[in-house]
């Protein structure tokens, strides 16, 4: 066998696979599961809507994103269909821009366009009654506490049905409670659902990846197992075509039920849960805890909102669309369908929650339902499988441990570096050392192979069995110089873990390391942007349908830093007196240069790291290259050392 061919080989797998996933994401994410249509069909509208008191729009505002306020966020919410315009952050706690004092705007709603949890038509005993464009009266407004209400009436002008909206936030937390009730306001009994909006998709926050996504958790009857994975998963960009179906979440109901639905880009997220209500029913979880059964609401699906909803737009508008159970109202008779909304980051020590919190709490129930799911490290990739989610999990708490101890980030990376660099020292000596040794021993006996190829070059199985003969008789190991290659294949899946945990930890949104330069480890370290005509491969990305090219000087240094490595290490390597090996060495020289092509829009963070470790490598080398100039007078004896002869 030709060991150093599959070498080569399987370095260059590698090196291919690393490149599908970081490169292929960017331009193909995961297929999106197929469309189905939420709720059956109703009869066309019919019958007047009663007109509200009020008729003038109104903007309520709930809590405040001013910085010294003691709230954790703001929300607008108009009376035009009882929705959310806009939610915001706090400014003492997340910022839109780097260099920006203003709030981080988490949603808001295009002119035109359906708001965020608006109620957008009631199907009264088969009627259809459209009311998203309607103004509903305000009833109460509290700096925590915002109540609409709406008066249906039938054909003939009659009271029909009044809803009663309840916006409330916590001053506390990121929780916001959505509580839409629905009273008969008739002598008959009624059948009444309603349709309402969930979660609208948040902004794009990443220039190179639209991570945007829409994404379920449910309950498994047959196996009690609150099922994170396997709803389906509904990705922006794939929603943004002409025509686009809308893509059914599932039910609410059943033995397979949706729990709750999140909105989410890279840093944050929008988890919207229904609530139950009195009497609950549970279920058992396999891990002894229980779950409430829901009643109120039916489906759910993702779709295509607003005016331009049947065309191509790189800004179009997603939302889930919520449809309630058949609610059966006797006369004068009421129901509820309660909501609990999560406007906030995507931060893993507050979705982690606490499964010994206070039942009722919001650590409780975070960890209850497993919120955490949320943070996804391979993005639904093709190759989600070399994403380690694990690895990255661990390395990203190490990472906030050793922040925790020098309060920099890009410090705590440095770290890391010399860690892992202890680590392998060993295994890494010990593998150059191997492979120098195997490779002096093959130069030494290169004119008794070569006589040997010649001497049964028509017979090429009795060639392999002298060529193995003389290995054993001069104790060679020919697969010995695998074991140069495994410190950078070990290296391997901590760089493809960096590179999806730094994508997604909040932790490092901001977070910089040298001021005018490296200021966000989230993000690549763009010195200038330049705006283009065309759209440039890998060096390039488009935002919101515009070209540019950006200047990343940390790619660059890192190519340089591969150069110099790699011409320091051909001095410890004897010539390969093997064609085939000065060929592999050729390709090797060239292969240095891939990794800072296809790094150059990856996170600052990533490419911190592996320009640290290479220059650790450097030094390394050195210390190996000293250790070996030490034994060099053992390695060349044992290198022309006669076999001993055979009995």
């Amino acid at each position: 066998m030709n060991w150093k061919r599959l070498v080569n080989f399987l370095l260059l797998f590698i090196v291919l696979l690393v490149v599908m996933n970081i490169v292929l994401p960017r331009f193909f994410p995961a297929p999106i599961k197929p469309a189905g249509q939420a709720g059956g069909a109703a009869k066309a509208a019919a019958g007047p809507v009663q007109q509200t008191i009020s008729a003038a729009k109104q903007i309520v505002t709930l809590g405040s994103a001013v910085r010294g306020r003691p709230y954790h966020l703001a929300l607008r919410v108009s009376t035009v269909s009882a929705g959310l315009e806009s939610v915001e952050l706090n400014a003492a706690r997340y910022r839109q821009h780097l260099n920006s004092q203003q709030p981080l705007v988490l949603m808001r709603v295009r002119r035109g366009y359906p708001l965020a949890f608006s109620t957008g038509q009631v199907i009264v005993n088969g009627q259809v009654y459209p009311i998203s464009q309607m103004v509903w009266t305000l009833l109460r407004a509290t700096p925590t506490v915002a109540t609409f209400a709406f008066q249906l009436a039938d054909v003939d002008n009659r009271p029909l049905v009044r809803l009663k909206k309840i916006f409330r936030i916590n001053p506390r937390t990121y929780n916001v409670y959505i509580s839409q009730r629905i009273r008969n306001l008739s002598a008959h009994p009624l059948t009444v659902q309603v349709d309402m909006l969930g979660p609208v998709n948040l902004p794009q926050d990443d220039r190179s990846y639209d991570f945007r996504t829409f994404q379920c958790a449910g309950y498994r009857a047959a196996s009690r197992y609150l099922d994170t994975s396997n709803f389906p998963e509904v990705y922006q960009e794939k929603m943004l075509g002409a025509d686009t179906a809308p893509v059914h979440l599932g039910s609410f109901q059943g033995p397979n039920r949706l729990l709750w639905i999140a909105a989410s880009n890279r840093f944050f997220t929008a988890i919207m849960r229904p609530l139950p209500v009195a009497p609950v029913q549970y279920d058992l979880l396999d891990n002894g805890q229980r779950i409430p059964r829901l009643a109120d609401l039916q489906t759910a699906e993702v779709r295509r909102m607003g005016p331009a909803a049947d065309q191509a737009d790189p800004r179009g508008v997603c939302a889930v669309v919520l449809r309630s159970a058949p609610l059966i109202l006797p006369a004068h008779g009421a129901a509820a369908i309660p909501l609990t909304v999560y406007f906030g980051p995507k931060k893993r020590s507050l979705l982690a929650g606490s499964s010994s919190a206070a039942a009722g709490s919001s650590a409780y129930e975070y960890n209850l339902y497993h919120y955490l799911a949320v943070i996804q490290f391979n993005q639904g990739s093709w190759c989600a499988f070399l994403t380690f989610s694990w690895l990255a999990l661990g390395l990203m708490k190490l990472l906030t441990v050793l922040n925790a101890l020098v309060h920099n980030y890009g410090v705590a990376i440095m770290i890391l570096v010399i860690v892992v660099r202890l680590l392998l020292h060993p295994l890494t000596r010990y593998s150059q050392v191997s492979m120098i040794t195997v490779q002096r021993k093959m130069a030494a006996i290169q004119p008794e192979m070569e006589r040997i190829r010649k001497k049964y070059a028509k017979d090429k199985k009795r060639q392999q069995l002298e060529l193995m003969r003389l290995y054993k008789e001069r104790h060679i190991n020919p697969a010995a110089g695998v074991l140069g290659c495994l410190p950078m294949l070990l290296q391997m899946p901590i760089w493809i873990a960096l590179y999806s945990g730094l994508q997604v930890d909040i932790d490092l949104r901001h977070a910089g390391f040298i001021p005018g330069w490296i200021t966000d480890l989230s993000s690549p370290d763009t010195l200038m942007t330049f705006h283009t005509p065309f759209h440039v491969w890998v060096f390039g990305y488009v935002w919101h349908g515009q070209d540019f090219l950006a200047l990343n000087l940390l790619p660059i240094l890192l190519g340089i830093a591969f150069f110099f490595q790699m011409r320091y290490q051909m001095k410890l390597t004897p010539a390969a007196a093997d064609p085939q090996q000065r060929q592999a060495q050729k390709i090797s020289q060239f292969s240095v240069f891939l990794f800072p092509v296809f790094l150059y829009n990856v996170p600052s963070g990533l490419n911190l790291y592996i320009c640290a470790s290479t220059l650790a490598g450097l030094i390394d080398t050195w210390r190996i290259r000293r250790h070996l100039e030490r034994i060099a007078p053992a390695l060349n004896a044992a290198s022309t050392a006669e076999p001993k002869k055979r009995k």
